[in-house]
């Protein structure tokens, strides 16, 4: 990092755009990184001809960290599109992973899949929250069951059913973290999909993913007509438009930002 001077004080994902910017003008015989940042043209050279394993959304990401970090006033020729969320499971899909999560070959697999369930389908958490997860963060009240989350989305949501009740189950019974208790790791996603990959599971049913588990989720929440400002609170999502991906997947939702924004104020 040290070969960019520029890159003191950024946050990791800036790091990481600034580096890749670096390498391909230095690859290209572009010149200093500071002078190229300045050059709306390199910054579209490099989205264009660097970038070509990137989806187009992070491909919008990239521009908009080089733009703001190049503090140029830049017109960007065009927006690039959001990607599709993945699509939700169906009913019959979370039947299949209810079957799946109880057949474990062990009361401990068991428990673990039972609170990714819980906490992914139930309550569309991301892998990082529910690795955090621990008993007292979980709340159980006149047939409510509720989590409190921490960190940077700090929020409460409300667990839908049926997995209200088994995660109040297994929450009654423990008292330190809820998914892995001897897991010394907290932070790292992989944790959550490690331990999804080897579940066992019929390799003709599907396979439980944590995207599409918060997808189901928030298309449930979509398909219900939850309001979407308390939809964005439960989920930890910061702006309406971002619930954009997710309603390409549900009749009846709104399928513009715009039409987000006016569904929100009504």
């Amino acid at each position: 990092m040290s070969r960019y001077p520029q890159m003191a004080g950024l946050s990791q994902r800036d790091r990481s755009v600034l580096g890749r910017f670096g390498a391909f003008c230095a690859q290209e015989g572009l010149g200093p990184v500071a002078a190229a940042l300045e050059d709306g043209a390199v910054i579209e050279a490099f989205l264009a001809l660097g970038c070509p394993s990137l989806m187009p959304h992070s491909v919008g990401t990239y521009r908009s960290v080089l733009v703001r970090l190049s503090g140029a006033a830049y017109l960007s020729p065009g927006r690039f599109p959001a990607s599709v969320a993945p699509r939700p499971y169906s009913s019959s899909d979370g039947a299949a992973l209810w079957s799946m999560a109880r057949h474990q070959s062990s009361t401990l697999r068991i428990t673990n899949a039972t609170v990714l369930l819980a906490c992914m389908l139930g309550a569309g958490l991301h892998p990082g929250e529910l690795a955090r997860l621990s008993a007292c963060d979980v709340h159980h009240h006149d047939g409510t069951t509720c989590v409190a989350i921490g960190g940077a989305r700090a929020r409460t949501v409300r667990v839908v059913s049926p997995y209200d009740v088994a995660l109040a189950k297994v929450a009654e019974r423990s008292s330190g973290y809820l998914f892995r208790p001897g897991a010394a790791v907290r932070t790292a996603k992989n944790l959550i999909g490690e331990v999804c990959a080897a579940l066992v599971h019929d390799p003709d049913e599907v396979a439980l993913v944590s995207g599409r588990a918060r997808a189901t989720f928030i298309c449930a929440h979509l398909s219900a007509h939850t309001p979407l400002g308390e939809l964005c609170a439960m989920a930890g999502v910061l702006g309406v438009e971002s619930l954009l991906r997710y309603a390409r997947h549900v009749d009846g939702a709104p399928q513009s930002k715009a039409a987000l924004r006016a569904a929100a104020r009504a």
